[in-house]
């Protein structure tokens, strides 16, 4: 099991894009996949699914329940792991509550990891969809990942908190997570025509110490992937022959070499 955190404190920067299409990149190829929705927005649970009131979410593994008498654990991980319409792919939903885990007690911290570690073992790559602002939600996601990957928006502001994204890095390492390490950095929402995006790309790419190695492969910004969460699909699945979908399965590509694990499951098997 592989863990990967999909993180940049700066929002709309695509961090739900590219851990949307990731995780159903690497279902189709065959690996069993969960994606963990770790922002109070909730937008990554409704790219997949409609929530209803009775199902359990992120909130109710990681906060502790009010009680009036003897104390009350969590919810264990699995029975908030809900299917998503996609084969091979799992989700764990999130709802506006998960904002209250900035309140927990610090010894709250490490339960996702605990979690994650205790119950999901039988998933080959876990993704977590971080939330868009430093806090005790983001420190638990890197406590509880591998790697994080970093989303960049190609723009003048590219490089927007990345030093305090940085330092929240370097303080889980010293004093969590040492193995944690930076998988690199995506450009999204390139536009291929315009000198700004190829200067923003530069600065990332002179920021490497920061964010890791940049990925080759270039993230446009096309209409189908926004609109994809609408029919709660991947572009992978709503536009498979769009040159959105391409740069998708390039990158899925790109990620699995750099995790040096099999580009297709299916295939390494036989």
């Amino acid at each position: 099991m592989i863990v990967i955190a999909v993180a940049n404190q700066k929002g709309g920067v695509g961090k739900t894009t590219v851990t949307r299409e990731l995780s159903a990149c690497c279902a189709m190829r065959g690996y069993q996949v969960l994606a963990i929705d770790c922002d109070s927005q909730g937008s990554l649970t409704r790219t997949w699914i409609e929530m209803q009131p009775e199902w359990l979410t992120l909130s109710n593994v990681l906060i502790e329940p009010e009680s009036t008498g003897h104390r009350v654990r969590p919810r264990p991980l699995p029975e908030a792991i809900l299917q998503s319409p996609l084969e091979c792919l799992d989700l764990v939903a999130s709802d506006i509550r998960l904002q209250r885990f900035e309140l927990q007690q610090d010894y709250m911290t490490p339960r996702l990891r605990n979690q994650i570690r205790e119950h999901c073992q039988d998933y080959d790559l876990v993704f977590i969809d971080c939330p868009p602002q430093l806090g005790k939600l983001l420190i638990a996601a890197f406590n509880a990942s591998d790697y994080i990957l970093i989303p960049c928006e190609a723009d003048v502001v590219g490089l927007t908190g990345i030093p305090d994204l940085d330092y929240t890095i370097e303080q889980v390492r010293g004093n969590m997570n040492p193995q944690l390490e930076r998988l690199g950095a995506v450009m999204n929402k390139y536009k291929p025509n315009r000198n700004l995006s190829f200067s923003a790309r530069n600065e990332i790419e002179a920021a490497h110490e920061m964010v890791g190695p940049i990925f080759d492969t270039n993230i446009h910004e096309y209409s189908k992937i926004t609109e994809a969460p609408s029919a709660q699909m991947a572009v992978v699945q709503f536009a498979p022959n769009h040159r959105a979908a391409e740069q998708f399965w390039n990158l899925t590509d790109e990620v699995l070499d750099r995790l040096q694990i099999s580009r297709n499951k299916l295939t390494a098997i036989k």
